[in-house]
């Protein structure tokens, strides 16, 4: 991993009225760095996603990307320094075919990049080979021509997940990548994340439950507990630790 941070959060501190969520939050993301945040039921992992890219703000806190300071910025304007985004449920347009949503994604990012420009035929051509590229690179080519809202569960994060590379990130959010999938999706999930993040040279953050995924993707991994950060490190040493394992991951094996 290489040594430059690209995300570093200090202080966070978030309160949905009398109710603290979030307490004194601090986390870095390395750049190419596959970081996973545990924890269990209400420990404030949406939350802190929530908070990290843009969709709510904090009371307190301080977040910087890459250098500059992003606490104050939306949602949109994260996504146009490099942040890159996946939820639990699959958001992707269900009524158009998967080329299609693809394309939209494609679309959107050529606009971005270029917003005094038309989409011309050259424009257009671009678009194509870019979204075609997606769908090679995702496993979803053989499913082009179908309507997004027909394809397996598995197959729809997959999706999702193309339609965000789309936008070319570098820091890539990925909540409950594997929720709901069986475990040879979740093993061909956690495959392409691999594949992804190499190729791509990404850095990741990921909340995720199953601890298969965990291990298998982390490069780091942080615990929280009721709001609180109460670990942080590499894996082996999260695995060894007694109040992660009392708090989280139990007596046993790590198991969710």
């Amino acid at each position: 991993m290489s040594a430059a941070v690209m995300l570093d959060a200090a202080g966070l501190y978030k309160a949905y009225g009398r109710i603290s969520v979030l307490r004194d939050v601090n986390l870095t993301i390395g750049a190419e760095e596959a970081h996973v945040v545990i924890g269990p039921n209400g420990a404030g992992k949406t939350t802190l996603f929530k908070v990290l890219t843009g969709e709510v703000g904090i009371n307190s806190g301080r977040i910087a990307f890459r250098g500059e300071d992003v606490t104050r910025l939306s949602a949109h304007q994260r996504v146009h320094r490099g942040f890159g985004r996946t939820f639990q449920v699959a958001r992707v347009f269900p009524r158009l075919t998967v080329a299609d949503n693809l394309r939209i994604a494609c679309e959107a990012r050529h606009r971005r990049a270029n917003p005094l420009a038309g989409l011309g035929r050259a424009a257009a051509g671009e678009v194509a080979q870019q979204g075609a590229a997606l769908l090679a690179e995702t496993g979803l080519a053989r499913y082009a021509a179908d309507l997004a809202g027909a394809l397996a569960y598995g197959d729809r994060k997959r999706l999702e997940l193309a339609m965000v590379l789309a936008l070319q990130p570098v820091l890539l959010f990925l909540d409950e990548p594997t929720a709901g999938m069986s475990a040879a999706e979740r093993h061909a999930t956690v495959q392409l994340l691999r594949k992804v993040k190499q190729e791509r040279r990404l850095a990741m953050l990921l909340t995720e439950h199953d601890m298969d995924v965990v291990f298998g993707l982390a490069d780091r991994i942080s615990v929280l507990h009721y709001g609180e950060l109460i670990a942080s490190g590499a894996p082996e040493a999260i695995r060894h630790d007694a109040r992660v394992r009392e708090v989280y991951l139990g007596d046993g094996e790590a198991h969710a």
